[in-house]
């Protein structure tokens, strides 16, 4: 049955367009040119959302196959800059987005790589992440950052229970001797950030070494150019292999020790600068292991009288941007975390490629930056020191 154009209600066994001819109404029936000439009558979608827009228009309006816009969305070689021209242009006046679900089925991939660190609440940790996010959204790639603490099992956790929900993962190890050796070896290809080796040895899954030996002989020199001859370090895990409180002890060939909790803070900084401040005529300078820590020391040794760099000087590791607004300004080392972050996307997607065993292992050194907690109050700008060399890839 048919209704009747006309009056919408009478139904008709004859089909349009002549259907008023039987209406129970009795329409006038519209000729079949004049009906065809009228415009469309806009439909009523009682308020609903309209139709979202698909690939499919998207090829039309560019005037190319499915298969082009499909090459051009998912970043494929051999595109024509004509071609892609075409359908971003088609793609920006449709406001077309993407179906990531669509996309993961057909390509099994998520774009999505998986950031696992230690610990949030440290400074460069957190810095280094923000540089991870950047690059990673840089290269058309999401990010899930998965704090995990001190549990070491946590980081296994992630890379088995949900690794059908990322591509690969990036695993911070940190300044601090955080092991993450157990991370890895499943399906899930793997980047592993760490402190380079002890004795100069590549870990044996590749990824970022942070020279911690280089960066603590940087920080002797600086000392020993000033004079500074009686340091005390002040860090987390000073017996730990890889960790960087370790390296500078080593370095600074001192026996002269204050071990923090894993997780260095403020707060713990400024408690400890009373006991440094018993100590006072034995050092001449404070080493901390993390900027935190020489931030809260520099806060505790002002409350209590204590000029820096006057009657001690102070050095910390990080690179925080509140060392450069402190005072004193705080001299820091700074690994640089926008290189670090491409370094490790570089090194991850290269595990994508079917067939891949990447082991190389690529150092990277820090930069000494000087300020005024060592130079003294001065109106140049900081100095500094960096690595001796570019980034070294080391293999086997």
């Amino acid at each position: 049955m048919n209704r009747c154009q006309e009056c919408s209600v009478g139904s008709v066994r004859r089909p349009s367009p002549c259907v008023a001819l039987g209406c129970r109404n009795r329409c006038t029936p519209i000729p079949c040119d004049r009906r065809w000439m009228e415009p469309p009558r806009e439909r009523d979608t009682g308020g609903e959302e309209p139709m979202a827009v698909t690939m499919r228009q998207v090829a039309e309006l560019a005037g190319v196959s499915l298969k082009s816009v499909s090459r051009v969305v998912n970043g494929e070689p051999n595109v024509s800059d004509e071609l892609r021209h075409k359908v971003t242009t088609a793609i920006d006046q449709l406001g077309w987005q993407p179906n990531a679900l669509a996309r993961t089925l057909r390509t099994g991939r998520t774009e999505t790589v998986a950031v696992i660190v230690p610990d949030l609440r440290s400074g460069w940790v957190a810095a280094l992440a923000q540089a991870l996010v950047i690059e990673a959204d840089r290269r058309g790639l999401r990010t899930a950052i998965e704090p995990c603490g001190r549990d070491r099992n946590r980081a296994v956790q992630v890379l088995t229970e949900q690794s059908t929900s990322f591509d690969g993962a990036i695993v911070v190890g940190g300044i601090h001797g955080e092991d993450v050796s157990s991370a890895g070896g499943g399906p899930l290809p793997v980047c592993r950030i760490e402190a380079f080796g002890a004795n100069g040895t590549p870990t044996t899954g590749g990824g970022v070494g942070l020279d911690l030996d280089q960066a603590a002989d940087v920080v002797s020199r600086h000392l020993r150019a000033l004079r500074l001859t009686a340091p005390v370090v002040v860090g987390p895990r000073l017996d730990r292999p890889g960790a960087f409180a370790h390296a500078l002890q080593r370095a600074l060939d001192t026996a002269a020790v204050l071990e923090t909790d894993a997780v260095p803070s403020r707060a713990e900084g400024f408690r400890l600068a009373a006991r440094l401040v018993e100590d006072l005529d034995r050092h001449d300078v404070v080493v901390c292991a993390d900027d935190e820590l020489a931030l809260g020391v520099l806060a505790g040794l002002r409350s209590r009288g204590v000029r820096v760099p006057h009657q001690i000087a102070l050095c910390g590791c990080g690179g925080l941007e509140d060392g450069r607004f402190s005072s004193p300004s705080l001299t820091t080392l700074g690994f640089p975390t926008g290189e670090i972050a491409r370094i490790a996307l570089d090194d991850l997607q290269r595990r994508w490629e079917p067939g891949s065993h990447n082991r190389a292992m690529t150092r990277v050194g820090a930069t000494l930056i000087r300020r005024e907690s060592t130079l003294g109050f001065t109106s140049a700008p900081p100095l500094s020191i960096g690595p001796l060399s570019s980034p070294r890839v080391e293999g086997f």
